[in-house]
């Protein structure tokens, strides 16, 4: 830690001259002692690189670092109360008084003199840290320069998930869902268990079996609970009760949540993974009698302790075993992210690498991300010759992982320790933990990118070393989570002054700096006393009700405050005092309205409102805040957004924004330059006026015009022809500027859409990379997205009018690139009640346009195609033989489709509720086939490829099974009739792996 020391002084420094010639400082002493705090901080740049090593191994020297973190903190707090005074007194007064000047004079004395205080404290502080001399290196180190690269990662494909390596987990999974399947006819709850250390694959193993077909389509019901050490019942309980199919949002209580889940699986088969159990408590005493009311329940445990599995009666337990070297070094080239014939001359060193990793799978994933920075053999040998393992530091820690984190540059570890305290299987999201790092003050501003696209950079480097988790789900990475030991090492190097409080750890630091609750806290604990903490999170905590009416003139060092889902209906007036607040989050909570004072929080840049259902009013005071650079107003309860955020001139991220009377007005939106993300709501309520209010706003990145709908998709709003006709002119002067990557059309009544999005958008939007036309209900034609040439990723939904789509989808093409949808790799068209014939046909398109001599190709990147719910569809063109990367494709809901025919390429093909659906022929590479309600499903032909069959409540899945082995092919068959009505047999996981 030693460079995020180093780090922390060249910041500082930095700041402290700058409040030397700032006028706030009007005493020359108080002058006097902050020249005397900058030389002091001069000395501790030199402070030795493996400091916090050294402070892990030696008390006395860790006695040493924990005075000089608290230190830090202490800087860095004085820091920012100079910053934020120096803020105050420029600010024009919100009276006049004949007074003024004498009273800013006196209030300028008065901080001097608390200030002069601190300051010679703290040099107090660093004159006794000095005496240790054997903590500063001789000469100072020259630092490796750490600069982040922001990557379009619209211009780049994003880097496949690792698939499962090695043979020993295939076989091991396999081997237990036989042993699963075969228990299937014992009406009786059976659990299994896998059990081995931390980091090793015991997750992996049990997501392999739990997605495997056969485990899908012998039991009725799924659910995979995430157990870890902090769980809470009431979370578990509703959890168990969302994933088994039905609702629970208005239960609360234990006593409600469990006659509820027992009804809810009574009589049926269920397959129930607990993963990460520490005590079996959790199934003793919770979740056994539910369970064992289901027709039969085969559980499956994982946990590190065999006592666990011994006191759940387990009938069966895998021990997974550590990973052997040759498996080793393929996880390694993979996850380090390199082509594994550009490392054969490293293969030796790799070898011996994974060597050190003891075969756990962790470790391996981890180092990888080390490796991923280093591009010689010398650099791959030198992190082979490093210093592994640090005494002082847990057993399990150790090693690799403490490697891992070393070896990050300054920046990354304090955003990378910053995580850990977020609570276990946390839903890590990029924008919000982008802003969390931003307002603790861990991001630099670097050339010519915004310090929030440097944040984003950060949380995708973490992502590349291996250190975060992304949910495969999520294709752009935007959420991902962090492994539970990866988690346990970064709370034991900031438990000096970092807390993530649960049941077993519930005893607050008397010097905390941060504070995350449980949702499992019953009594929350008297956060008041926390003098010196600047972080306090607090997310779904109902038992928080309540604050303290003077709670918030103790904690004058928070920065970050968030209550997220907590229980608190109100917020008192003393929250104004956190002059140094940066980030507030109240999103779904209770509150009704929010107090004037907080137009006093000067320093706030983040205010999240999001599903405040019972807020319907804004103060008037929340536009004196003048560095707000995110809004986040939607799914509220206002109908009044007020006039003024013009105001708001560092506005980075603005949702939920809408026209209402006498407020606010779009054309306000030109005057906003930096704005990147934007999401207006209500357009009905917009009125039309001649200003292109986008057009200064060349940064756009995201935007999102919603119209207000009905809420189901069967009860749409439908407007007056004036209403549409005026919801049309509005959406024509919202021209995006050509940086947009992202535009969500939401609800949208007009007959035809916008003009920037149909003529020409190839000009007009050349780096659009996501196109999601959500509820268009009207508009009979849809946009020429062919001509564009960055588009990854196109969701149609809902568009009610469109009969027929053809050659108006695929446009012009793209010149450049010989194509139609050049880079495209998704395509959604979903809820298209109406639409009957769909045709790629480019060969009249062609014959008029001058590609010289050139075919135009289609889609050649497309990999995934998802229909879903075209009841009217009577078949798929028949140019799509013709897209060359097309292997995955999703067909659900589309009644009149009798074929699916003719698609060389396609590997993996899903078919469910197709009532028409006859023959399946000419998918000579298809290898996974999965059908499920398809009552006429009789035919198949030339599907000399197929590997598996799945089949699940399709009548004639008998006469369908002779016309694939009739081919004398291999095939894996399984057949099933569970009466499903309609629930999803097959993992939706499966378009995404």
């Amino acid at each position: 830690m030693g460079t995020i020391l180093d780090a922390l002084t060249s910041k500082f420094l930095t700041k402290l001259g700058e409040i030397i010639q700032d006028e706030v400082v009007i005493t020359l002493s108080v002058k006097k002692d902050i020249k005397r705090l900058k030389k002091n901080l001069e000395h501790f740049s030199a402070v030795r690189e493996d400091a916090e090593a050294l402070a892990m191994q030696d008390r006395g020297i860790e006695s040493w670092w924990k005075s000089m973190t608290d230190v830090m903190f202490d800087v860095d707090d004085i820091i920012d109360h100079f910053t934020v005074h120096s803020q105050k007194l420029v600010q024009p007064p919100r009276l006049v008084c004949c007074n003024q000047s004498l009273f800013s004079c006196f209030t300028k004395l008065s901080f001097d003199h608390r200030a002069a205080k601190r300051i010679k404290d703290i040099n107090e502080k660093l004159d006794e840290i000095k005496m240790n001399r054997e903590m500063f290196s001789l000469e100072r180190t020259n630092h490796q320069q750490f600069q982040m690269t922001v990557v379009d990662r619209t211009q780049t494909s994003p880097i496949d998930e690792l698939e499962v390596v090695g043979k020993d987990i295939k076989q091991a999974a396999d081997d237990m869902v036989k042993m699963i399947v075969s228990n299937c006819h014992e009406n009786k709850s059976t659990v299994f268990g896998i059990q081995g250390m931390g980091g090793i694959g015991k997750t992996t193993l049990a997501q392999r079996i739990y997605n495997e077909q056969r485990i899908r389509e012998r039991f009725q019901v799924h659910i995979w609970l995430c157990i870890s050490q902090s769980y809470t019942e009431i979370g578990l309980l509703k959890q168990a009760i969302r994933m088994a199919g039905a609702t629970c949002d208005q239960l609360e209580t234990k006593t409600e949540l469990l006659p509820h889940l027992m009804d809810t699986i009574r009589g049926k088969s269920l397959f129930l993974v607990l993963d990460d159990v520490w005590k079996s408590d959790v199934w003793i005493d919770l979740l056994r009698t539910p369970f064992e009311r289901c027709l039969n329940a085969h559980i499956l445990v994982t946990t590190r302790d065999l006592d666990v599995l011994a006191e759940m009666h387990a009938t069966y337990t895998h021990q997974v075993n550590k990973m052997n070297d040759y498996d080793g070094l393929e996880l390694l080239v993979k996850k380090s992210f390199r082509p594994y014939e550009q490392i054969s001359e490293s293969s030796d060193v790799g070898y011996q690498i994974v060597k050190k990793c003891d075969g756990l799978p962790l470790a391996i994933k981890v180092v990888a991300g080390v490796l991923s920075t280093k591009r010689t053999k010398a650099e791959w040998e030198s992190i082979r010759d490093s210093q592994w393992s640090i005494h002082g530091l847990p057993r399990e820690l150790g090693g690799p992982l403490y490697l891992s984190y070393s070896n990050l540059p300054p920046q990354l570890k304090q955003c990378f320790l910053w995580c850990a305290l977020l609570p276990p299987n946390f839903d890590i999201k990029r924008d919000a933990v982008a802003y969390w790092w931003v307002a603790e003050g861990f991001v630099r501003k670097e050339h010519k990118y915004s310090v929030h696209e440097i944040a984003e950079e950060y949380y995708h480097e973490l992502i590349r070393r291996n250190l975060l988790q992304p949910k495969p789900e999520f294709v752009d990475k935007c959420v991902s989570t962090m492994h539970d030991l990866l988690r346990s090492l970064g709370q034991y190097l900031t438990k000096d002054h970092s807390l993530f409080m649960n049941a077993e750890n519930n005893k607050a630091l008397s010097n905390l700096r941060r504070l995350c609750i449980s949702s499992a806290i019953e009594e929350i604990p008297a956060i008041e006393e926390q003098k010196c903490m600047r972080s306090l999170l607090i997310f779904n905590n109902k038992n928080f009700k309540s604050l303290n009416e003077d709670i918030f003139r103790k904690l004058e060092h928070i920065r970050i405050l968030v209550m997220s889902g907590t229980g608190i209906q109100s917020v008192p007036e003393s929250v104004g005092n956190l002059v140094m607040l940066r980030l507030l989050d109240l999103s779904f909570t209770k509150i009704n309205k929010l107090p004037e004072s907080i137009g006093s929080l000067i320093s706030l840049e983040y205010l999240s409102l999001r599903g405040c259902y019972k807020l319907n009013s804004l103060p008037a005071s929340l536009i004196r805040l003048s560095n707000i650079s995110f809004l986040h107003l939607d799914q509220a309860a206002i109908d009044h957004v007020p006039e003024g955020i013009t105001k708001f001139q560092q506005l980075y991220n603005l949702r939920g924004v809408f026209e209402s009377g006498t407020g606010f007005r779009l054309d306000e939106l030109q005057c906003l330059p930096n704005i990147q993300r934007l999401s207006v709501e209500k357009l009905e309520k917009a009125t039309p006026g001649g200003a292109l209010v986008l057009k200064k706003s060349r940064n756009l990145r995201e935007l999102w015009l919603h119209c207000t709908m009905g809420m189901s998709t069967h009860d749409r709003t439908h407007y007056q022809a004036n209403e549409v006709e005026r919801i049309q002119q509005v959406c024509e002067m919202l021209i995006p500027s050509p940086s947009l990557l992202y535009i969500f059309l939401v609800g949208f009544p007009g007959v035809r859409l916008p003009e920037w999005l149909c003529s020409e958008p190839e000009h007009k939007l050349p780096n659009l990379a996501h196109m999601h036309l959500n509820e268009c209900i009207s508009c009979s034609q849809l946009p020429p997205a062919g001509q564009m040439p960055e588009l990854l990723v196109l969701n149609i939904r809902g568009a009610d009018a469109v009969v027929s789509i053809g050659a108006e989808l695929l446009g012009k093409g793209v010149i450049s690139a010989a194509a139609f949808f050049p880079k495209l790799e998704l395509l959604h068209i979903i809820d298209m009640r109406n639409l009957e014939s769909w045709s790629l046909n480019t060969g009249n398109l062609c014959d008029n346009m001058d590609v010289k001599n050139q075919q135009l190709v289609l889609m050649p990147c497309l990999k995934r195609l998802l229909l879903l719910d075209c009841p009217k569809l009577r078949a798929l063109p028949e140019d799509l033989h013709s897209v060359v990367n097309l292997k995955r494709i999703h067909i659900e809901g589309a009644h009149k489709l009798q074929e699916v025919a003719n698609l060389p390429v396609v590997v993996w093909l899903k078919v469910k509720n197709n009532r028409c659906l006859r023959r399946i022929s000419n998918l000579c590479k298809l290898q996974d086939l999965f059908a499920q309600d398809c009552p006429e499903l009789d035919q198949a032909e030339s599907l000399s490829s197929l590997k598996r069959l799945y089949m699940v409540d399709c009548p004639n899945a008998q006469q369908f099974r002779k016309c694939v082995l009739k081919e004398e092919q291999d095939v894996l068959v399984h057949a099933a009739t569970l009466g499903g009505d309609g629930r999803d047999i097959f993992p939706d996981e499966s378009l995404y792996n």
